[in-house]
């Protein structure tokens, strides 16, 4: 049988890792991006240099390929619905929806029974008022476009709400911050015939608001474990999400919360590539293609390091060993912030990271 194109909506490092991952399993990529020399560009098969609201562009370049899937979560809506065939799109338009707005968010895991902080949407100055006199300790986040610590206010000092209220340039919500001991993230899996399998669950560690580290496997009871296992089930079959997904954790003493829904590949599960025998991106791309995913087997226990700026500097001229694994994303400019590529430091089984 003849391999699928699979259309990538995104040129970032997640379509390039994708891309890569494509070519080990005999599979075409076509990148859709509106930059020019992004780093899926020079990974992918096809490359299409478009604006994601140019309808015609959309439309041809979903006639070219035979499956599309997205590295972000931030395409347009309206790209979607671009797409005549809307059975080509995996994972489909629900989970971008649902993910796209923190808010709508919060309300579908709340619809699951699944613990998350409390949280207020705001509409007015008095909003943030309230929620700051019940909360606490509080932060402010936009409702759309914020990661890596972007499209945060926190106001754990602060009672000049309409100040506040005033810095808020999108819509937003308020949530209360939670003492967590530490963060995880579970990478899991959904075919089309509805089969799940995950990954070792990852502890994360962030600076700047950006992850940094991730260690796998990170030792957690049964009980926590079970937890994290099946709110991530009950959410990739509630989307009837096909691909790869994210869900990040905050463990607290007695619970375990949802922080975020990721509806794609993500940083925290990178250290895949050279610790699994099948990594996340190659799960991922296996998926969109109608294929049976497989259950991932851990040959290694793996740190995982983001290069963020200058970070990469450092290892530019360094090469592979057995022991660290070197990424870097051919990006054209070093930004404060911005993440150049990443390290993976393979261990033995028998080694833990507690």
């Amino acid at each position: 049988m003849t391999k699928p194109i699979i259309g990538i909506l995104g040129g970032g490092q997640l379509g390039m890792m994708l891309s890569d991952a494509a070519k080990r399993v005999g599979i075409k990529t076509h990148v859709y991006c509106p930059e020019d020399k992004c780093p899926a560009s020079f990974s992918s098969d096809f490359f299409t240099k478009e604006d994601y609201n140019n309808k015609a562009e959309i439309e041809r370049f979903s006639k070219q390929v035979d499956y599309i899937t997205y590295e972000f979560e931030n395409i347009p809506i309206e790209t979607i619905d671009f797409i005549k065939n809307n059975k080509k799109i995996r994972p489909g338009k629900k989970s971008l929806l649902l993910t796209q707005d923190r808010l709508t968010e919060k309300e579908f895991l709340s619809s699951l029974n699944i613990p998350i902080a409390p949280y207020m949407a705001i509409e007015t100055a008095n909003d943030i008022e309230k929620a700051h006199k019940e909360f606490k300790d509080c932060i402010i986040k936009t409702r759309t476009l914020g990661y890596d610590g972007k499209g945060q206010e926190s106001i754990e000092n602060q009672n000049n709400y309409s100040e506040v209220f005033k810095k808020i340039k999108l819509k937003s919500i308020i949530e209360k911050k939670i003492p967590f001991e530490f963060e995880v993230s579970v990478i899991i899996a959904r075919d089309l015939e509805n089969n799940i399998h995950h990954y070792p669950i990852g502890k994360n560690v962030h600076q700047n608001h950006i992850l940094k580290h991730t260690y796998t496997p990170t030792q957690l009871t049964d009980e926590q474990t079970n937890k994290l296992i099946s709110y991530s089930k009950r959410i990739i079959t509630e989307l009837d999400h096909v691909g790869v997904l994210a869900v990040e954790f905050f463990v607290t003493k007695d619970s375990i919360l949802v922080n975020e829904i990721a509806p794609r590949v993500h940083n925290s599960g990178h250290w895949t590539i050279d610790a699994c025998d099948v990594s996340q991106f190659e799960q991922h791309i296996l998926c969109v293609a109608g294929e049976k995913i497989k259950k991932p087997i851990l040959n290694n226990n793996a740190h995982m390091i983001n290069l963020i700026g200058d970070d990469i500097k450092e290892w530019i001229d360094k090469s592979n060993t057995d022991n660290f694994k070197i990424h870097l994303y051919n990006k054209s400019e070093i930004k404060e912030g911005r993440k150049m590529g990443h390290v993976t430091y393979l261990f033995g089984k028998q080694h833990s990271f507690e």
